[in-house]
C-alpha cells in the first residue's frame, strides 16, 4: 500500500476544512432564514390577534393557528416575509372550507377583497406593478 505524501495529506485536510466551512455557512443561512420566517409568522399572528380571519375563532395556543401566505411563497418569493401577504387561518379554513385558497381561489380572493380590502389592494397594486415590469422587460428583449 502506497503511503500518502505530506502534500496529499495537506490537500485532503484542506478539502475537509472547506467542506466543513461550506456546511457551516449553509447551516447559518438556513437558521437565519428560519428566524426570519418565524418573525414573519409571529408578526402576522399578532396583527390578527391570534384569531382565524375567516371564521373569527380565537386561539389561545398560537401553535394551533397557522399563518398562511395569500400569494404563495413559491410563486412570489419576494413577498415571503411581507406581513401584508400573510393571514391567520385555522387549519380547517386554510385547507377545507369553502373559502380555502387551496380549494376555491376565486372565492377566497372575493372574500379577501370584501373583508381585507387594505391587504387586497396592497397585493393587487404589487402585482400590477411587477407584472408591468415583467411585460416591459419582455417587450424590450
Amino acid at each position: 500500500m502506497k503511503r500518502k505524501t505530506e502534500k496529499q495529506r495537506a490537500l485532503i485536510k484542506l478539502r475537509l476544512e472547506n467542506k466543513r466551512a461550506k456546511r457551516k455557512i449553509e447551516l447559518e443561512a438556513k437558521k437565519a432564514k428560519q428566524a426570519k420566517y418565524a418573525a414573519w409568522v409571529k408578526a402576522v399572528k399578532e396583527r390578527d390577534n391570534y384569531t382565524c380571519q375567516i371564521c373569527k375563532q380565537h386561539f389561545d395556543d398560537p401553535r394551533a393557528l397557522p399563518a398562511m401566505h395569500i400569494l404563495s411563497k413559491e410563486n412570489y418569493p419576494e413577498l415571503m416575509y411581507d406581513v401584508n401577504n400573510g393571514l391567520t387561518g385555522c387549519y380547517y379554513d386554510h385547507k377545507n372550507s369553502k373559502l380555502s385558497p387551496h380549494l376555491d381561489g376565486f372565492a377566497f380572493v372575493e372574500w379577501l377583497r370584501i373583508n381585507k380590502s387594505e391587504q387586497y389592494n396592497y397585493l393587487k397594486n404589487w402585482l400590477e406593478k411587477h407584472q408591468k415590469r415583467a411585460i416591459d422587460i419582455h417587450s424590450t428583449t
